[in-house]
């Protein structure tokens, strides 16, 4: 219904924190380790190909025309091939939003609650995603577009407050060990920006039709999101030094005073990794219910409340951080790349093979 649609401004803010915190938390310490100096190079060509991702999506958009494409894709294709794309990316919806919960649970005991038991913080912070999913898209879309102004600020304040400690030098020579670690670093960059298609699985949410100039701008800002942090770890600690940090985007935050008597303001830096990991585990959550098409609102409700039981015995399973991380570097980004651009593909050809533009009703 119209009135339970969000509009085009809530859904570029929902996927900027969404895609942004897992470029800042997710992705950039393992740029740092793949190409050290180069990764900010590698980071910045993954723009090339997101161009023409975002050129892609645009194409299906137009053809779409703002309808549920699963139930499109049943209606024209049929149960069999509905089944595999949405078991395919509902596997990929249930996994991202695991590995922000678990992710966003270690940080906070690691920075500013090592003494809470692990369960308390799993619990209070799933249940409030429980909560966001449960309600729907545009709970989650006024949550972001509530929550994005003060990260924006607090992220601007951060680079330009750390820019008298910054060396932009230290970002050169680059290809000092050739082209393969550059090469390394765009592919994991790809990985994270071409999310920006999982527009596809909310478009027939959104009020109005998505603007090209709208998307390439929600690119262009998204390769910012991953840019910034990175020449700003690099410029501060050396290619070096950032790679063997765990969260370099929160060590920026360590290095902020105003003046001489003014320091240890990294607690802004909590509002803004629970504000993204809070959207896109949500988000995540809220596309996996959504995508496998139950009907009934109890229905919903049960499965979201053993997704979030199997993620709380998950993340108490014992494993060490450096386990965590080699997981995301060695299984989790490679695959999941892997599988974003063999939907993506198939999906283009999908739409754009299907004769004529009318709308179906089953």
């Amino acid at each position: 219904m119209i009135h339970k649609r969000i509009s085009p401004m809530l859904l570029y803010c929902t996927m900027m924190l969404s895609i942004g915190i897992s470029n800042h938390v997710l992705l950039i310490p393992i740029l740092l380790h793949v190409a050290k100096r180069d990764a900010w190079v590698g980071g910045l060509l993954a723009s090339i190909p997101l161009l023409l991702w975002g050129m892609l999506l645009l194409m299906m958009l137009k053809k779409l025309r703002g309808r549920n494409l699963m139930e499109w894709i049943e209606i024209r294709y049929g149960k069999f091939l509905w089944l595999i794309i949405s078991g395919l990316m509902a596997c990929e919806f249930s996994l991202m939003a695991l590995i922000s919960f678990r992710d966003l649970v270690t940080w906070s005991q690691v920075t500013y609650l090592p003494r809470t038991p692990r369960i308390i913080v799993a619990l209070t912070f799933i249940g409030i995603c429980f909560l966001a999913a449960q309600k729907g898209i545009r709970a989650i879309a006024l949550s972001a577009g509530l929550l994005l102004p003060a990260v924006i600020v607090f992220g601007d304040f951060v680079a330009a407050a750390n820019f008298q400690v910054k060396d932009y030098s230290l970002l050169l020579p680059v290809f000092t060990h050739g082209y393969g670690p550059t090469i390394a670093a765009m592919l994991y960059t790809m990985s994270s920006l071409f999310e920006i298609m999982f527009i596809l699985f909310i478009q027939h949410h959104v009020s109005k039709p998505i603007k090209p100039l709208a998307l390439f701008l929600l690119s262009f800002i998204l390769v910012v999101l991953t840019i910034g942090p990175l020449t700003g770890a690099i410029a501060i600690f050396g290619p070096f030094e950032a790679a063997m940090m765990r969260y370099p985007a929160f060590e920026q935050w360590r290095m902020v005073t105003l003046g001489k008597f003014i320091s240890h303001l990294d607690f802004f830096s909590i509002y803004q990794w629970i504000s993204g990991a809070f959207i896109r585990t949500s988000l995540m959550l809220y596309l996996t219910l959504d995508i496998i098409g139950l009907a009934s609102k109890r229905a919903k409700t049960y499965t979201l409340i053993v997704i979030c039981a199997l993620f709380l015995g998950f993340i108490m399973i014992p494993e060490s951080d450096s386990n965590f991380l080699k997981r995301l570097e060695y299984f989790y980004f490679p695959i999941s790349f892997g599988l974003i651009l063999f939907v993506g593909l198939l999906l283009f050809a999908l739409v754009m093979l299907a004769k004529g533009t009318e709308d179906h009703k089953s």
